[in-house]
């Protein structure tokens, strides 16, 4: 094995990866890509927290439920069906039969229970994602018991163990299972979705290829810092993917990935803001590139308390002092969406007529007159170091001083930044805001009154809070259609429209180049790379 590695080692110093010692019949079916940041820090879905990670299970592994790549609602997986009783509290799922493990081992109802046991365990489940999906699950509490917090001078107790396993997850029958929450979640088929709710063989180990998992592909070979290697599952339930091969490489730096699909060495590549104008100009790579929305957004968390943004019109003239069509085109080359409302394109209660914000200088100079302000205003927004970040409130601070604010931008290390957010030690502060699933009520958490930096900053004292919080929890036991969309639309008008509570900038995309050979879906519109639903050209 290690003279085979050796001699793959100097044939990739010499030629690309993707062309490596492959018979021409399986160079057509392979596809070569690069990571999105590094490499994955672990193959154990569990533990999974990273974009590429994320990415990876994805591909190889399965929940109960699946969403759909263009609509982003949830849809059947490893469960063709399943049942919700009356109350909203029991889901009775029927599993997919036929289905086995990369392992070639049957999938029922006990690996189920083995999968869901394990993530909620405390030392394996070290993924936040573990919460997301289970804490409403019967048995959460006992499985991940709280640390007692005793006064100085008083003796600590002894730690309560966690139980062994879930009381809400129950085998009915090797084709049934049972899960029973605690209160109503009607986007708990979303998070099932979750990559940490996948399904793994029982009692099987997590090596150097990862999980055993019933996904279109698995992991034939993993080189640190180099590449990783996709095998297509030719006895996958859902069909054999057309893309027989996927290698992974390991490519940090966004322009090299550019230099690389130009060279034929990437069929898909990540186009950073620095090489649009020239890629644009380029005939051949043009009509390569694609701008996929992701579920984001960029805002401006409000210090609720502050003497001068206490007063809402001071926040309604800020929010309309913003030109965000002019950022987007000119900071960011395009790479974003102008957002004004609380949820970004893809979700069902996105409105692109919801627009309380139209970019209105002197409307804002008004505003800020009949606040006291009429020579104009002084503000502040803290942020971290990422780069783009900068730049845009940099843009955007030059934009509302035609309004009469004047506002100073305070970049500090990411740590500094994080602790003084969450004691609200600022005005304003810039927050990144990426869904973990798409549900509009993870885009709540952005405007609710828990949370550190939202209660510090007083989101829980204004007179609405408790409205915004009842409207929350209707909504989180609705069923999904209409009338739950209704009830965030009127978060939205509230938190947004009313009160200004965050002042939304731009909804992201990620833009990338994606070669002409490949058809399909490569990229979903959860921003997923997704190889089984890629077609390639003849």
């Amino acid at each position: 094995m290690k003279k085979l590695l050796l001699c793959v080692a100097l044939l990739l110093a010499i030629t690309p990866l993707s062309l490596a010692v492959q018979p021409a019949a399986a160079q057509e079916a392979a596809i070569t890509v690069a990571f999105t940041e590094s490499q994955p820090n672990t193959l154990d879905p569990a533990a999974a927290t990273s974009v590429d990670e994320f990415q990876l299970m994805r591909n190889i592994c399965e929940g109960l439920t699946a969403y759909d790549p263009t609509t982003l609602k949830p849809m059947a997986g490893l469960a063709e069906s399943w049942e919700i009783s009356d109350d909203s509290l029991t889901y009775t799922f029927k599993l997919r039969q036929g289905v086995t493990f990369s392992d070639g081992s049957a999938f029922d109802a006990n690996d189920v229970k083995y999968s869901l046991d394990r993530l909620a365990s405390p030392s394996i489940g070290t993924s936040y994602v573990a919460g997301l999906v289970l804490a409403n699950v019967v048995g959460w509490a006992d499985a991940r018991p709280a640390v007692v917090s005793v006064g100085e001078n008083t003796p600590t107790p002894s730690p309560v163990p966690p139980a062994e396993g879930l009381s809400g997850v129950e085998v009915v029958d090797p084709a049934t299972v049972k899960i029973t929450l605690t209160k109503p979640q009607s986007s708990f088929l979303t998070v099932l979705s979750l990559p940490g709710a996948v399904m793994l063989a029982q009692d099987s180990s997590i090596g150097d290829t990862g999980p055993v998992c019933t996904g279109p592909y698995t992991v034939s070979e993993f080189v640190q810092q180099d590449h990783l290697t996709l095998k297509a599952n030719e006895n996958y339930w859902g069909g054999a993917p057309e893309v027989k091969q996927v290698t992974i490489r390991v490519i940090p730096e966004a322009s090299s990935q550019v230099i690389e699909f130009e060279g034929g060495g990437l069929d898909i590549a990540v186009a950073p803001e620095a090489d649009l104008p020239r890629i644009r100009d380029d005939a051949t790579l043009s009509p390569q590139l694609h701008n996929i929305p992701v579920l984001s957004l960029f805002n401006l968390r409000i210090n609720l308390k502050d003497p001068q943004l206490s007063d809402v019109r001071v926040r309604k003239a800020l929010a309309i002092a913003i030109d965000r069509q002019t950022i987007v085109d000119t900071v960011l080359a395009g790479q974003g969406q102008p957002a004004y409302g609380l949820y970004p394109p893809g979700l069902p209660t996105y409105s692109q007529s919801f627009n309380p914000f139209p970019y209105d200088p002197a409307a804002a100079k008004a505003l800020l007159a009949e606040a006291g302000y009429p020579d104009g205003i002084e503000l502040s927004v803290r942020t971290g170091q990422v780069e783009t970040e900068n730049r845009v409130l940099n843009a955007l601070a030059a934009t509302v001083a035609e309004a009469g604010i004047t506002l100073t931008v305070n970049s500090t290390e990411a740590s500094v930044y994080t602790t003084d957010r969450n004691s609200c030690n600022m005005q304003l502060g810039s927050i990144g805001w990426t869904m973990d699933y798409p549900d509009p009520e993870n885009m709540v958490v952005l405007v609710s009154k828990n949370g550190a930096s939202r209660t510090a900053c007083g989101y829980g004292e204004l007179e609405v809070s408790q409205q915004i919080a009842d409207l929350s929890a209707q909504a989180a036991a609705a069923p999904l259609g209409p009338d739950r969309d209704a009830l965030y639309a009127q978060i939205q008008q509230i938190t947004i429209a009313d009160q200004v509570m965050i002042i939304p900038i731009y909804n992201g995309v990620t833009t990338r180049l994606i070669s002409s050979r490949l058809g399909g879906m490569p990229i979903d519109n959860n921003g997923t790379q997704r190889y089984a639903l890629i077609t390639l050209s003849k």
